[in-house]
This record gives C-alpha cells, structure tokens and sequence, in this order.
C-alpha cells in the first residue's frame, strides 16, 4: 500500500528534482525550476505520466530532461489532455521497450498527420471482443491462439496481437467485423508459411536453407532498411493470401470486400509523402480497391502489376523474388521511408516470431529429451509383434518402410523423424541402440515413434510467452506487454502423496462429500407465485391492503421453493514460491486433494493452477488441472508433483486466470488464491509496486464479473490484503495445518 504522507506524485517529484540537481545543474535552481514548473502547469489527467517520463529518463540521462520538457509542452498545444495522455504513454512504452533512439524519434515527429492517431474517436475496445475472437480463432484454426493488445496487428505465431481499439468506422459492428478480418489474416499468415519462409542464406553451408525460426529475420537481414522491406513483403504476402482466404473462409471474405473499399476512403493522398512512403501507400491503396489516390512515383505503376501477379502464387518463395525487385525501385526514390499503419493486414515482426518459435522448439526438444529418458529406463523387452501386442495399448500400426531409419532399443522398434534424429544427436543418448535401416526390419514388427508416447504423455507444454501489462501506479498507467507468462504442466511423480493424504482424511472425507453432494443443486425461495408451498406474508399483506382501499388484490401471494442448476466455475490458484518449501508446500496439497474429492462429488467445474518465476520475462504459470480435465490418476500425480519454485510475481498469473475464467460460460466465476506470502519478484517487484499491480489486476477480474478471494498464512497478511481483497474476502490462518479443512469450508461460503 502506499504511503498516506508521500503520495506517488511526490514520490516523483522529489526523485526528479534530486536528479536533476545532483547530476545536471548542480548550482543553476533557475534551470531546474524552470522544467519544474512547466511540468505542474501540465494539465492534471496526464501530469502525473509525464512527470514519471521525465524521472525515468533523468535516472539515466538527466541532461535530455529540458529538451523533452519542451517537446511536451509543444505537442500540449496541439492536443487535448486525454489526446495528450495518450501521447505521453507511447513515449513512455517506446523510451522503456525501445530505447533512446525510436523514443527520441517519437518525439521529434509531432506534425498533425502523426499525431492524428491520437486524437479523440469513438470505437470498439478489445477487451470487450477478446474472448469472442479468442474462439473464432481456435474455431478457424484448430489450435489455441489468444489474443493480445499492441499498437498494430500482428502475430508471434502464439499470439494474435490488436489494437486496443479500434475506430475506423463509426459503427461498432464494422470496427467488429475488422478485428475479425485482422485475426483471420494473422492465422493465415501462420497457416499459409508467410510468417516461416524457407531463405536461402550466404551464411550457410552451400546456401542451406535456413530454420524457420530464424527465416524471416534472415529474409531482411540482406536489407539495409529492413523497416521498408518487411512492409513490402507484407503487402506481396497479403495479396497472396487473399486467395487463400477466400478458398478457406468465403463468407467472411464477402463481408470483407466492402469493408476493405471503406477502409480506402479512410486513406490520405500520396501528395505530401516522400517518394519511398508514396510507394508504399500506392501499394496499399491498391490493394483495398484497385486504385489509388494523387499521383503516383514512376516505378509505382509496374509495382502494382506485380502485386497482381503476387496474388497468384503459392508460397512465400515466389514471393520473395518480387520483393527483391520492388525494393530495388522503392530505395531509387526519394526518402525517406516512414512506416504507416496498414488496418487489416497490420505489421510483421520478425524478432517476435523468432522468439516465439524457437521457444517452441526449445520446450519440444526438452520433451522428447525427456520421453527418450524414460524409454532408456524401461526395461528389456522381447521385440513386439502385432500379434502380441496388448489390445488396449493406444499405438499407431506402422509398416516398415525402406526409406526410413529405425532405432531398436530395450526391444522396441522407433522410427525417427529429423526433428527426434538432432535430439538424439545433441544428446548422447540412446548408446546402446542400434540403428537400422527399413529393409533390415521385419514385416509385422510393431512400430513406434517418439510421437506415440507423447500423446500418452501430458499434454504438450507451449513454452510460449504470452504478454501482459503490468500497472506502475507511480505513472499511473500501464507498462505495455512488460511481462511474459509461460504456461508449463506440472511433471507428475510417483510418490503416493494422494493415496495417503486419502488414508489420512479418510473419515473427513467421507463427511465432506456428504455435505457437497447436498449442494448439488441451489435452495432457492421464489416470491410473489400464483401457487406454492408456502404463504408469501409481504405479499398477502400488500393484498389485504388493496382490498381495503377499493383495489383489485394481486393473485401472487405464495412463495416456492425452486432448485436452481448450479452453474460455477471455480479457479484455484497455488503460490508455488521458494517460501512454500517443506511442510507448507506438503498442507497445501493436501488441501488440494480434499478441496478436489469434494468437487468431484459435487459436480461443479474446477481447474487449479500454480505460479511462479524470476523476472518479469519469465514469469511461470504450472497446470495441475484443467477445466476440461478428469480428477483422475494424472491429476494425482501433477499434484504429488508440485513442489517450490521461486519468486512471487502475482499480478501476471492473475490476469492470465481472469482470461481463462473469462472464456468459460459460468453464472458464478471465482478465483481461489493459496498464498503464503506478499507479491515479491527480484527485479524490483515488491513493496507498493507489486501490491498496486496485483491489486490493479484483482480490479479487472472484477471488472469481468470474476469474484476473488485469498487465502493466507502470512500474519502480516492484515496490513495489505484488505487493500488488494476488500475487507471481506481473504481469511489469515494462523496455522497452515488448518487448510485442508478451511479450504472446503471456505468454498461452501462462497457458492452458496
């Protein structure tokens, strides 16, 4: 919590001022008073960010802090505060996530066509079609993309990222409709290879094409001005993949014929752009309606010839060859380039694919790693045939082929692919195997392949990042994308944690599943019936009242007990820091057990998740169960195996449960937390910050209809959690052991 005396501002102010007295002015307290000054005139609803703008860049260079003064004064007086808030906070993303040059660049660009993005329209937040989006994604795609907030559209091929709003049109159905198009052209940028080109590289050995991941960053890399080549390839692609899109989603498609034409009229002129910017904008007009608008640069009319023949190819190799040709005729002209943002198809960044996907690849080789591990330690086994394989074995039949490569190893037959071929060579395993070939291997063998005990494994990890906002109370706003969250699964173990938690609590349990199972179905009294059970004494009174007044008396004057359905989603989520080390990490489970007996028997949809990590990029989010899972033998052996990690970082987990909580059609939604502790992280996460972020964050789960609640065994939990929680929704235990049983008390409460 913050302090009462020294509010944030102040807080601020005196670090500037000390800044800028030790390391700037030293004795000239006109200077210093002078920038001072100008900040308090700033206008309230963006003083605070701009004061926080200004003490984070005089931490570092404090002599810029004059110059960027008066550049905010400047552009003050072409916007209006909340404009003017908004510009403050894209200098402020840009100086934290780009550096000095992109935000000093940022700044120096304050013509009325730059800072028209910024002014005041009316739209269509995302936060409001995230989850609606979420689905029509993993309907068209057949896997799990969520949805992110950026600037511009793009794609990291784990993440579909939009703009915070949109309002291009005034109508909010067609603003709808454009974030739908932009997500279907995200998905076919993923689908149809434009975001995973194979390059030919001089690097490499007899122009080997490169990895994927590393494709297109390699693509621009043979580009002195790779900001202008990646929007031509964007524009080439896009045209390809209008094909693409029509065969795969005609209906929409349909829809998005007008929209695009709608979007032309929206598009400025090519007078008053350099050449090279002309160029590109001719390109992009172009590709809306077929035209464009003022006078088009020289080599622009063949450009658009080839954009026409880009829409008929295949893949991004012939795409590529044209891209050389139209970059060529683009740095003749007159520059320079200035990126313009290209609604619809949006932007390509190559740095965030290549993160994406090579963590991808990271957290696959560690699973086969892992699963090559477990074959090594099973034991010897006699070749299997067909014929005596056990029926209820879930495998692949396989014929061997002459072509592949085959490993035997404690009697089992894998055939590898390339991809278990490199994991087998980096790691040294597999020293007693021999390989085969396919002619070596007899007819009627059974077959595996690393895949097949990978699908009986749990499910794949993504190893994904997926970002988050975090909340710096001190600028009052959010840090854009700052944090990275990972979802992992929990490694089983073997232990019989379960089974002897059960034998422990066996007579409680009993009891407990009693009591839940009379939960099934809620109590509830309806008032004011035509027929009932019983009398409705407010409404007889009301009756006896018109009666004597000359009133007709209602007829409602009996009340009925109805059992409602229950409808609720219950999410719980376990700190898994390094302080639940022992005996506390033991009673937390146990708690778990219990808390999962009782809802299996009561029926209610839960899930539980634990969180932890170091740092900001690597915060970590474990499944221990899903929504979608059964409380069975693999959730017993996830439970067994959560074990303590590391620091406390809440305010990403929560907002990641909030967005799973908030794909699920529940009445009632409520997020458990287990922690022992504050929020604490080692890159500065702690003290006010940390519990401002994560109160921010149980603020907008709120916001989202989900209702939180904390329980704690942190006795100085009272000094911070009524400010996160509110006063009634946390309990402090003053013994761990009491958990097991609280937990299940505690749930009752809250769902009845």
């Amino acid at each position: 919590m913050q302090s009462k005396s020294r509010t944030p501002y102040d807080q601020l102010w005196e670090g500037l001022m000390k800044n800028l007295t030790a390391d700037l002015f030293n004795e000239d307290r006109v200077e210093i008073e002078g920038v001072m000054q100008d900040i308090a005139s700033f206008d309230p609803r963006f003083r605070q960010k701009t004061l926080a703008l200004c003490h984070t860049l005089s931490l570092s260079a404090p002599s810029l802090v004059p110059s960027v003064v008066k550049r905010l004064r400047k552009t003050s007086q072409a916007l209006k505060p909340r404009e003017m808030e908004r510009w403050v906070t894209r200098a402020f993303d840009l100086l934290e996530s780009k550096g000095m040059d992109q935000f000093f660049r940022f700044l120096s660009t304050t013509h009325d066509d730059a800072l028209e993005e910024f002014r005041t329209r009316e739209g269509l937040s995302l936060q409001a079609v995230s989850a609606i989006l979420e689905a029509y994604l993993r309907g068209i795609s057949g896997i799990t993309l969520t949805v992110g907030q950026a600037e511009e559209s793009y794609t990291d091929t784990g993440t579909v990222y939009l703009p915070p709003l949109l309002s291009v049109f005034k109508d909010r159905d067609r603003n709808f409709l454009l974030y739908k198009m932009a997500a279907a052209h995200k998905w076919a940028q993923i689908a149809a290879g434009t975001l995973t080109p194979q390059v030919e590289s001089p690097h490499g050995a007899d122009g080997a094409a490169v990895t994927a991941d590393r494709g297109l960053e390699e693509l621009f890399a043979h580009y002195d001005n790779q900001e202008l080549a990646a929007d031509l390839y964007n524009l080439l692609e896009a045209a390809r993949l209008e094909s693409f899109l029509h065969r795969e989603l005609p209906g929409l498609m349909r829809e998005a014929q007008e929209l695009k034409q709608e979007i032309f009229l929206t598009r400025r002129s090519l007078r008053g752009l350099s050449e090279q910017s002309a160029f590109v904008e001719g390109l992009y007009q172009y590709f809306l309606k077929g035209r464009v608008k003022g006078l088009m640069p020289a080599p622009l009319p063949a450009a658009l010839t080839a954009l026409d023949h880009a829409a008929q190819f295949t893949s991004p190799a012939e795409t590529q060859g044209i891209l050389k040709d139209l970059y060529e005729a683009a740095t003749k002209l007159e520059g320079p380039y200035q990126h313009r943002s290209f609604p619809y198809i949006g932007a390509i960044k190559p740095d965030r694919v290549a993160l994406c996907i090579s963590r991808r690849k990271e957290q696959r080789r560690k699973q086969i790693e892992e699963m090559i591990s477990k074959i090594v330690d099973m034991p010897d086994i006699e070749v299997e045939t067909r014929k005596a394989a056990p029926a209820a074995q879930t495998r692949v039949e396989r014929k061997p082929r002459k072509d592949a490569e085959y490993l035997l190893v404690k009697g089992k037959l894998f055939e590898l692919d390339e991809e278990t071929k490199a994991v087998i060579r980096q790691s040294g395993l597999f020293s007693d195997g021999i390989l085969l070939d396919g002619s070596s291997v007899k007819e009627g063998s059974v077959i595996f392949s690393i895949g097949d005990f990978l699908e009986g494994a749990d499910r794949e990890e993504t190893g994904v990042g997926i970002r988050y906002d975090e909340w710096d109370y001190r600028r009052g706003d959010y840090k854009r994308d700052w944090c990275t969250l990972i979802e992992k699964d929990i490694h089983p173990s073997d232990e019989p944690f379960v089974d002897l938690t059960l034998k422990r609590y066996w007579g409680y349990i009993k009891i407990l599943r009693r009591k839940f199972e009379l939960l099934r179905k809620d109590l509830r009294i309806l008032r004011r019936q035509k027929d009932g059970d019983d009398i409705d004494i407010d409404a007889t009174v009301e009756a006896f009242s018109d009666i004597k007044a000359g009133i007709s008396p209602g007829e409602n004057v009996f009340t009925k007990l109805d059992r409602q359905e229950r409808n609720i989603a219950a999410l719980f989520l376990l700190d898994m820091s390094g302080s639940t080390k022992g005996w506390v990490n033991d009673v937390e489970k146990e708690a778990l057990v219990l808390m999962s007996e009782a809802l299996d028997s009561l029926g209610d949809r839960y899930a539980i998740y634990g969180f932890s990590g170091i740092a900001r990029s690597n915060c970590e989010y474990f499944t221990i169960k899903r929504f979608d899972d059964r409380y069975g033998e693999r959730v017993k052996k996830r439970i067994a195996g959560i074990g303590p990690k590391d620091y406390t970082r809440m305010g990403p987990p929560l907002r990641h449960s909030a967005r799973i909580l908030r794909s699920l059609d529940a009445r009632t939604k409520l997020l458990i937390v287990l922690s022992d502790g504050k929020p604490e992280d080692r890159d500065g996460y702690k003290g006010d910050y940390a519990i401002e972020d994560t109160r921010k964050a149980l603020i907008e789960a709120k916001e989202q209809g989900i209702k939180a609640f904390c329980i704690t065994i942190d006795r100085e939990a009272s000094a911070y959690l009524p400010h996160l929680f509110g006063e009634v929704s946390y309990t402090v235990l003053d013994d761990v052991r009491k958990l097991p049983n609280r937990i299940t008390e505690i749930y009752r409460s809250l769902t009845t």
